[in-house]
């Protein structure tokens, strides 16, 4: 297929750690076999081209949190034909979302940057916050072989489809004890699969990097929590990647 007929695909990051791109890199051969189906016209950690597009599929990883960054997101959206959010920070503001009090921003900003330092930051949100995001690849980071299904699925002109099953499936398939019966904090039951529940079959509570299912019982599960740990605790955990969600918000009276 020549360059010319194959779809256009960019990678980009805003504020992040750059670990979900570093799964899209270890695809490997999967990623080679990939580059015969279509074009990567920009990606800065693995592309040498940097087209400024159109383009037909755009990956983000991050969350903004300039002004900058909000409008190059912006700018993407009107250039992609298909957006695909890239991760927690991408899909639920991830881990920079913890911190959603100014005040708390600007003491860390003192506790780590020199006196001479102008923040530029804001808080941090996902990327549907301010675009219509088409399709979500959960995590921290994401899994490969999710970003495989998804972008096979496209290539092939099929609507992926987002996973909503808890992780507790995948742990009755990987044979996990379950972790709350052994009075232990996890997550497992409010959270969408996708990750074959690695955390939970390495020994790990689930943190909820992969967001939500869409009936989940978050009220129930505080509860659950409160039985077991400190409820102060409790909401620290159910924060880590939940902030974001209009449940936690609604829950702790956050903005």
């Amino acid at each position: 297929m020549r360059a010319a007929d194959k779809p256009k695909i960019a990678v980009y990051d805003l504020t992040d750690c750059e670990g979900c791109e570093v799964e899209l890199i270890n695809l490997k051969e999967e990623l080679i076999d990939l580059s015969e189906e279509v074009d990567i016209v920009n990606w800065r950690l693995a592309a040498d081209k940097a087209s400024s597009g159109p383009f037909d599929v755009t990956l983000i990883e991050g969350t903004p949190v300039t002004e900058h960054e909000r409008e190059q997101l912006r700018d993407l959206r009107k250039k992609s034909a298909v957006l695909i959010a890239l991760g927690a920070c991408a899909c639920t503001g991830g881990i920079p979302a913890i911190i959603d009090d100014e005040r708390d921003r600007m003491d860390f900003y003192k506790m780590i940057y020199p006196p001479s330092y102008v923040p530029q930051g804001t808080e941090a949100k996902p990327l549907d916050a301010y675009v219509k995001i088409d399709f979500y690849i959960h995590g921290c980071p994401v899994d490969k072989r999710e970003i495989e299904r998804i972008l096979s699925d496209l290539l092939a002109c099929k609507k992926p489809e987002l996973r909503d099953e808890p992780v507790c499936m995948s742990c009755k398939i990987n044979d996990n004890d379950c972790m709350l019966a052994k009075d232990k904090p996890c997550l497992g039951p409010i959270i969408r699969g996708g990750c074959n529940s690695f955390c939970i079959t390495h020994g790990k509570s689930c943190v909820g990097c992969y967001g939500m299912i869409k009936d989940a019982n978050f009220d129930r599960m505080v509860e659950r929590l409160g039985e077991i740990m400190d409820p102060g605790d409790a909401e620290l955990l159910l924060g880590m990647f939940l902030s974001e969600s209009k449940e936690f918000k609604k829950k702790y009276d956050r903005k």
